[in-house]
């Protein structure tokens, strides 16, 4: 979006015409759910109540979702997975804080807050023996990954789709969009002006091969207009979220089977992938193409194939 040439000043001024409008409090209907499932809510401390999706019919080892960060994130970007793999294993999907049909309450929004949440997911709400088959979208890893580390029995495995810190560069948004993000009520209609349908129709076609999922972007729409759904996107948009060094801190120290699932990502880098794969026996990686970050879209019957197989693996 060209941030990077335009000086702080600049935005702040042309982002404050647009604050009477962008803040303007309107009626409209609850948000809909993201996914043609049940829908139930665990209450957590740090980060309030969060929603997530369920189908338990199936017996087995149980699949846990974790949705993306980004402007508009939900759970409806693991939609794909989710109607694929209920009827044959027990599937979860969490809407992270912040996010979805979550609380968006006004507090601090760091990466401990959704570690906490995943944490929590994991050990109050899924409650499997040896631990759930984790499948975490980009920097979601993190979180996924965090847990692993700190406490192994709550993941049995880790499957990973385009995930953030493995580039040799530190992720992240421009300094110019880091410091607006930290402006009261700017931040706030600089937010609405990044979430406009043309605007969020532009960020997800670069995630596509082809032409962007129609449900994912009325969706990111719909949910971009809850109240509240500012905070958590701005706390990413700041660096908050990030784990400094995640390869050396997660994932060379990953204890659970781990497959990574790739191909081109315009919001992330994998330099260090083949790296990791030698350092830690336990990661495997897969490339997904032609994929641009949501492999599990493009090319839905190529990821389940990587992603059963490995499973299949150790099933038990």
């Amino acid at each position: 979006m060209g941030a990077r040439a335009l000086s702080l000043d600049t935005v702040v001024t042309a982002v404050d015409r647009f604050i009477p409008a962008a803040l303007r409090k309107t009626d409209r209907a609850p948000l809909a759910p993201a996914l043609d499932a049940e829908v139930r809510h665990v209450d957590t401390w740090s980060a309030g109540r969060l929603a997530y999706y369920v189908d338990t019919r199936a017996a087995g080892r149980p699949v846990v979702l974790l949705h993306g960060v980004d402007a508009a994130a939900s759970s409806k970007e693991m939609a794909p997975l989710f109607d694929a793999l209920r009827g044959e294993r027990p599937v979860y999907a969490l809407d992270l804080p912040g996010f979805g049909l979550s609380e968006r309450a006004d507090r601090p929004y760091d990466r401990e807050i959704f570690r906490a949440a995943v944490r929590r997911f994991l050990t109050d709400v899924v409650r499997a023996d040896g631990g759930a088959d984790v499948v975490a979208l980009s920097l979601s890893s993190e979180f996924a990954a965090a847990v692993a580390c700190e406490e192994m029995s709550l993941v049995h495995s880790l499957v990973l789709l385009s995930p953030t810190g493995l580039g040799r560069e530190a992720p992240g948004a421009s300094a110019v969009l880091r410091a607006v993000s930290r402006v009261p009520h700017v931040a706030e209609a600089l937010y609405r002006v990044l979430v406009t349908p043309p605007s969020i129709r532009w960020f997800l076609r670069k995630s596509f091969v082809g032409d962007p999922d129609p449900g994912l972007v009325e969706y990111a729409v719909a949910t971009s207009k809850e109240p509240g759904a500012h905070r958590a996107p701005l706390a990413f948009i700041a660096g908050e979220l990030f784990t400094e060094d995640a390869f050396q801190r997660l994932y060379t120290r990953l204890p659970v089977s781990t497959l990574i699932l790739y191909d081109h990502d315009p919001h992330a880098r994998f330099d260090r992938l083949d790296d990791l794969v030698k350092q830690n026996a336990r990661v495997e990686a897969a490339r997904v193409a032609p994929t641009r970050g949501l492999p599990h879209f493009d090319r839905l019957d190529a990821t389940l194939e990587a992603v059963r197989k490995f499973w299949a693996q150790d099933p038990w």
